[in-house]
């Protein structure tokens, strides 16, 4: 469907970009959509998932109110929903679409609180004769969203499916079914709109139903950027509709030199950064395969390092097993102490076949290229390697 606007979803990580993953703590400990488990195991969705938080987290400050202004469109648009036997996750959907406005009108030409666009809506049954638009009608417009909703399920079988469908066609999530074999959103390479469009309702949905959002708004800005800002807007010197100024607190200025040198993704005092201080120290991260060190090089760029797999993994046409030399270099030791190693080969251990292959060595803590520099190197290090 149309947008009335759009965010741009994040592209590839610099690797010396660090990005701060979401915290998530849903009823059952995972996050999930529709009933759909959403594998915030794998990097790449944990990514995804921390810009899109990080792109709402203006709702933050307002998410009483935002709530308290979404209630009575919830009170109608749920039991709507349930009677269509369509998933309550759905809800946020018209959120995202028309942020509650009945004339929102997209780019494209689609309108109202579901953002229909004209063939759609009547296909929908709703009527768009000038003056009598049911598009902007909540009752109408979202017992018409659910007639499309469960139309779309029963041509694709999954409520993350539909979601992209919703907004990049059906026609188009069906080519990427037919072209990849598999019905996994999350590994589909979709457009930058649609590739990005769940993650936006993931993170509304955080927002609304993660209680640590909203309970204890200073816990997320205890950092005197933030508490200059609040005490200007009490003082009525900051108005929240102006542009958002740019730069970094004066106590917060590096000690380290080459701490000047980072992105700006590691100075921002962002909510998603504050979260990461109540994550588990245990790996959250599994990679695509682990391998162990056997023999080591120098701690130098340029240097090569020798591990071996501990399990067997299927790499495109080549089956590698537990055993299988793996041969990397290191690409990178940047200032914070991060390693990045990159394997280009592997060498079966019974055929002595050389395998052409790019893996990443990867933090299991954020699921992003780089790990952190052991203290000492040694024998047996086991690495998780994610492939590029």
């Amino acid at each position: 469907m149309g947008q009335t606007s759009t965010r741009k979803s994040p592209g590839k990580s610099s690797r010396r970009m660090a990005v701060a993953q979401p915290h998530i703590a849903t009823g059952n400990g995972r996050l999930h959509f529709c009933g759909e488990m959403v594998p915030t195991q794998q990097g790449d969705v944990s990514a995804k998932l921390a810009f899109a938080l990080a792109g709402n987290s203006g709702y933050v400050r307002h998410i009483s109110g935002l709530k308290a202004r979404s209630a009575p469109f919830f009170a109608i648009i749920e039991p709507i929903l349930s009677k269509h036997h369509i998933p309550n996750d759905f809800k946020y959907l018209p959120l995202i679409e028309s942020a509650w406005k009945a004339d929102a009108v997209s780019v494209a030409g689609a309108v109202g609180y579901w953002q229909f666009m004209d063939e759609t809506a009547r296909d929908m049954g709703l009527s768009i004769a000038p003056g009598k638009d049911e598009r902007m009608d909540l009752r109408k417009s979202t017992e018409a969203a659910c007639r499309y909703l469960r139309f779309l399920y029963q041509k694709l079988g999954s409520w993350t499916l539909v979601a992209a469908a919703y907004n990049g066609g059906v026609g188009m999530v069906q080519r990427k079914v037919v072209r990849t074999g598999n019905r996994d959103y999350y590994s589909m390479a979709m457009n930058e709109e649609t590739g990005y469009y769940l993650y936006r309702i993931l993170a509304m949905k955080e927002l609304f139903t993660n209680p640590i959002y909203g309970v204890d708004r200073q816990a997320f800005y205890d950092n005197p950027y933030e508490r200059e800002r609040e005490q200007a807007r009490r003082m009525g010197w900051l108005n929240d509709n102006e542009p958002e100024p740019v730069g970094v607190p004066i106590d917060r200025a590096p000690t380290n030199p080459l701490a000047a040198s980072r992105g700006e993704a590691v100075l921002m005092d962002s909510v998603l950064t504050e979260l990461l201080k109540d994550s588990p120290a245990a790996p959250l991260f599994v990679g695509d395969v682990a391998a162990k060190l056997v023999k080591p090089g120098a701690l130098k760029t340029g240097q090569s390092w020798t591990f071996v797999l501990t399990e067997n993994v299927q790499i495109g046409d080549d089956e590698l097993k537990a055993g299988d030399a793996l041969y990397a270099v290191v690409d990178d030791i940047d200032a914070n102490g991060m390693v990045f190693l990159r394997a280009t080969k592997a060498i079966s251990a019974d055929t002595k076949t050389v395998i052409p292959l790019s893996l990443l060595a990867m933090n299991p803590a954020t699921g992003l290229a780089g790990v952190p520099r052991p203290k000492v190197v040694k024998i047996g290090w086991v690495v998780q390697w994610k492939i590029s």
